[in-house]
């Protein structure tokens, strides 16, 4: 134990206080030894006897590894194995302070062995990071969610040979690290593509709460509302279609969600979904519901979804959400990361609902399951592979599409099979079957999702109705009859969730009731009186909450254009990061995340002169400030609505 009481170690242990659990007394078989090479000065690590290192020159051999690796200031580095004690210093030395460096063993034991001589002047240079053994292998995936991914332009492991060919351990930690870094990687290219949109549709959406029809409630007020009740999650895989007869025979025992690519296919075959589940921020989600009677559904839409599909009356009401993420970081704090947007949920909403998701909109269906209480989910048309090479089930939007482009030459076959070929596939395992089915990385990374679901929610019973997509891990393949016999001892529901006002109230009667009551909130359900005894807002809404928002935003809007203004017109050449406004926007969360891809653009490249550094995030505000105000006065709110 003396290892950890020195004022170095205890410095270290403040800042990264993870590392005092080296030092537990951990049991292990292994003897792990620090040894003198045979050149002065350099160390090897010996496992058992064995040396993992070159025992003449292990620094020779590091340095000889390590020029085989190109590492940019903007890498993330991670070393599998520590059998090397200078590769361990090298890339250290090699990399800047605070850029970050993760050492990767196999054997908590190993660490005290390594400490004082190698480790601890490596863990005094903030971005180093260690996680050896199977008990911190958790925490080290909990940190690599939580990495802010902004300024890393990539990823690059490094292998002590010696070590990642002894223990297979190591393959199984870079291809799990390899998912995780690639799906966060395209959470940020998501992020760039779609942040200023998702904002944008946040802001139309919270600030026409209660102002038309659809009424909008939050997710909050369904949590754990449906517990021993069965959910069906209806995805448009192509299996769908041959599994519809298996739902038709247990309809009545079931609550029916349905993603919205799915629904056309339920309605043709005469199934009424309780729900049906929306993400997408781009108006191409509204062919999924375009021609179809729709006002006896409600619709589950996160907050940045399309505001052209929210604002046309076609549903019983709308369930809105914000996608959060929760990680715990490599301190063991908990934090909460928030859809751009969504962080202005709460000046409108007391309390929305955090819905986790995985980037589509089956990962959030499920979680909205989740969050409800459902005690068990059957997946159903959940293929995430391309079974019969096809791409979607035949009845969606999609497909209906593509059936207009059918001619003698290009069958529908052929359009499923170019589509499939211009995208990154791979085979893997069948869903309750020997074999392989093909896929691709996109819908490889939901599974995975999927399989990480499955581990976090055993109070749930989760079973896959699909003899043809991809396994998913922790979900057992059913075949529809087996899924039948489950279900033979679960009496009918009778619909117990149509008498929560989400369900009540159709389009028809809120037309009846705004005709005969223009004065009253379109909110009937729950209302709060003034002290003058008049109606005030329901209780799920703060009082004048949109109009407040509004309010704020454009006071918000008018405060930067007159800073800009004053910059531009200050004569003193000065850095725009360093003046007041710029500071003043880093702590208003949704306009920071709006210029996110300039400040990026900045951060990567330092060599740019200060007038192109200025003019670039000025005139980045200036044309997000001109995409806001379309979003506060539309063209189409300037017009009546007849003549």
């Amino acid at each position: 134990m003396s290892q950890i009481i020195d004022p170095i170690s205890s410095e270290i242990f403040e800042r990264k206080p993870y590392l005092r659990n080296y030092f537990r007394n951990f049991s292990s078989e292994n003897l792990w030894e620090l040894g003198s090479a045979k050149k002065e000065g350099e160390y090897y690590v010996s496992l058992n006897g064995e040396p993992l290192s070159s025992s003449f020159s292990p620094l020779t051999q590091a340095i000889r590894l390590l020029d085989t690796y190109s590492l940019k200031s903007t890498d993330i580095v991670i070393l599998f194995g520590l059998g090397n004690p200078h590769l361990i210093q090298k890339i250290s030395e090699t990399l800047a302070p605070g850029q970050i460096l993760i050492l990767i063993g196999d054997d908590e034991t190993l660490i005290p062995v390594i400490w004082d001589e190698i480790l601890k002047p490596v863990m005094t240079i903030p971005g180093r990071h260690l996680f050896s053994g199977e008990a911190f292998f958790p925490l080290f995936f909990n940190y690599l969610e939580s990495l802010p991914i902004e300024r890393v332009s990539g990823l690059k492991v490094i292998r002590n040979p010696t070590d990642t060919n002894r223990n297979p351990i190591y393959r199984e930690l870079e291809e799990k690290t390899q998912t995780v870094f690639s799906a966060k990687m395209s959470d940020l290219l998501t992020k760039f593509e779609f942040e200023r949109l998702w904002i944008k549709n946040s802001i139309w959406n919270l600030i026409h709460v209660g102002k038309t029809p659809p009424v909008r409630y939050p997710i909050s007020s369904l949590k754990d509302q449906f517990k021993g009740l069965t959910a069906v999650l209806v995805s448009a895989g192509p299996s769908l279609r041959k599994n519809l007869t298996w739902l038709q025979n247990v309809r009545d025992k079931v609550f029916v969600l349905s993603c919205d690519t799915s629904l056309k296919v339920l309605i043709k075959a005469g199934i009424e979904a309780d729900g049906v589940v929306t993400l997408d921020a781009q108006t191409n989600s509204f062919f999924h519901f375009m021609g179809e009677s729709l006002t006896k559904i409600p619709l589950f839409a996160d907050l940045v979804s399309s505001p052209t599909l929210l604002r046309e009356p076609m549903f019983r009401s709308v369930v809105h959400s914000v996608t959060a993420k929760y990680q715990v970081d490599a301190e063991g704090a908990l934090v909460r990361e928030v859809t751009a947007g969504g962080e202005l949920a709460e000046q409108v909403f007391n309390e929305v609902g955090d819905i986790q998701s995985g980037g589509s909109v089956a990962t959030t269906a499920f979680d909205m399951l989740r969050f409800m209480g459902f005690t068990s989910v059957y997946f159903l048309g959940q293929d995430l592979a391309y079974s019969g090479r096809e791409i979607h089930s035949t009845g969606t939007h999609h497909n209906e599409k593509w059936l207009t482009l059918l001619n003698r030459k290009n069958s529908l076959e052929r359009i499923n099979e170019v589509i499939i070929r211009k995208r990154e596939t791979r085979f893997v395992p069948k869903a309750g079957a020997e074999g392989t089915v093909l896929t691709d990385y996109v819908l490889d990374l939901y599974r995975h999702w999927f399989e990480e679901s499955a581990t976090s929610v055993s109070e749930m019973k989760l079973f896959n109705v699909n003899e043809d997509g991809a396994e998913i891990a922790g979900i057992p393949s059913v075949r529809p009859d087996k899924a039948i016999e489950n279900l033979e001892n679960t009496p009918n529901h009778n619909y117990p969730w149509r008498k929560i006002a989400i369900w009540q109230m159709g389009f028809e009667e809120k037309r009846e009731l705004e005709t005969s009551s223009k004065n009253k909130s379109l909110y009937p359900q729950k209302k709060e009186k003034t002290n003058q005894g008049k109606e005030d807002h329901p209780t799920y809404l703060h009082p004048n909450g949109s109009e407040k928002l509004f309010q704020t935003i454009q006071k918000d809007l008018e405060f930067m254009e007159q800073g800009l203004n004053q910059f531009e017109a200050d004569p003193e050449k000065k850095p725009f990061q360093d003046s007041d406004l710029w500071i003043w926007i880093r702590e208003q969360s949704y306009l920071r995340r709006m210029v996110r891809k300039t400040e990026i653009y900045i951060l990567r490249h330092k060599d740019l002169e200060l007038d192109r550094k200025n003019q670039l995030l000025i005139q980045s505000i200036k044309k997000e400030i001109r995409y806001l105000k379309r979003s506060l006065y539309p063209m189409i709110d300037s017009f009546p609505e007849k003549g």
